[in-house]
């Protein structure tokens, strides 16, 4: 609950109620904030002083299924691992690197060998610390992060050209300005009065009563949706921008295509029919020559294995990313993380 909103109620200053939960009524103050340096490593880096911080470390809250991610916590990012199973947190460390993570396992090889999946999204690190310290785990890269790259290639096709257009009316304005100067000059010379005009960008309106720029702006969220998920107004718009732009027409049907693939309807199917369905997508992708989806086929490509083990089981990275929401709003309802120490502390107890 919010300390500002608590406070308010019972007509307290937020901080006063803040340094009473921390100083008297929690168990904080018995230990002075030692339980949360217990697990705490010294930096890799020679050329770095201090330690790196493992406020939290749980053996028991490691399982079969685990996942990892990182947050943003103050100014510094920190690696989490949690229980998929009951979306507990397992360890909370101050860095990214595999030298630091990896030696702080080092003190618990006993969980090492616990974890038979590991969820994750497309970062080298990750994909080291499965490889490593979860050597049994079959790891899976999370379909949300999938499908998101998917999508952002998608639009970026949709912005490239927007952005033509929108280089278009730019040098339209050059041109006025060059013919303006060029007028006023000419005025000077002549002693006639020079009255400025005001630019006019003449564009075209189809036949949705849209421009080019109007529908490349307004046709982003109809991309994110299925043809049969669209409004009347929406198919209108979709028939007019694909005529105008046949590649963003050719991309939406990879898009669809792909996002059908990495549907829940394929977990459980065989290995080859799965495989089958992607190289058909390999296939169109290449017979298109669309710079922005073979840049993502190229990713799919090199992270194909660990994409193909979503279809084993249907495992995401949800949790992960529901106890890291969970940790924004912890962090926006508790006053922050100034208090740095006890942040933790709290955290350790909330989370574990």
């Amino acid at each position: 609950m919010n300390l500002t909103s608590f406070g308010r109620a019972l007509h307290l200053e937020a901080n006063t109620i803040y340094k009473w939960y921390r100083d008297v009524l929690s168990d904080y103050a018995k230990d002075g904030g030692k339980s949360v340096h217990k697990n705490d490593i010294l930096a890799s880096c020679s050329t770095k002083e201090g330690v790196i911080r493992v406020p939290v470390f749980k053996e028991d809250n490691f399982g079969n299924k685990m996942a990892i991610d990182e947050k943003l916590i103050g100014e510094d990012i920190y690696t989490i691992i949690s229980n998929r199973e009951s979306g507990k947190i397992a360890m909370v460390c101050q860095s990214l690197k595999f030298s630091e993570i990896d030696q702080v396992f080092q003190r618990h090889k006993n969980v090492i060998f616990r974890a038979k999946s590991f969820t994750r999204d497309y970062s080298l690190l990750y994909r080291k610390v499965g490889n490593s310290i979860f050597p049994e785990a079959t790891q899976v890269i999370d379909k949300f992060h999938i499908i998101k790259n998917l999508m952002e290639a998608h639009q970026d096709i949709r912005v490239k050209y927007r952005q033509k257009e929108l280089d278009k009316r730019r040098k339209a304005h050059m041109e006025f300005k060059e013919v303006e100067k060029q007028r006023l000059q000419e005025c000077e010379r002549s002693g006639e009065k020079y009255k400025a005009r005001k630019f006019h960008y003449k564009e075209d309106l189809y036949e949705n009563g849209e421009t080019a720029l109007e529908l490349l702006a307004r046709s982003r969220y109809l991309l994110f949706k299925f043809e049969s998920q669209w409004k009347e107004k929406q198919k209108k718009r979709a028939k007019v921008l694909f005529r105008l732009f046949p590649e963003i027409e050719k991309s939406y049907k990879l898009c669809c295509q792909f996002r059908d693939f990495m549907s829940k309807k394929n977990i459980g199917k065989h290995y080859l029919q799965i495989d089958k369905q992607l190289h058909q997508w390999y296939e169109n992708i290449e017979n298109a020559q669309i710079d922005e989806m073979l840049n993502l086929k190229t990713l799919v490509e090199t992270n194909e294995e660990h994409i193909l083990n979503y279809f084993l089981e249907g495992e995401t990275n949800a949790m992960a990313e529901a106890i890291n929401s969970k940790i924004q709003k912890f962090v926006s309802s508790n006053q922050g993380t100034r208090d740095r120490d006890f942040f933790f502390f709290r955290l350790d107890k909330y989370f574990t």
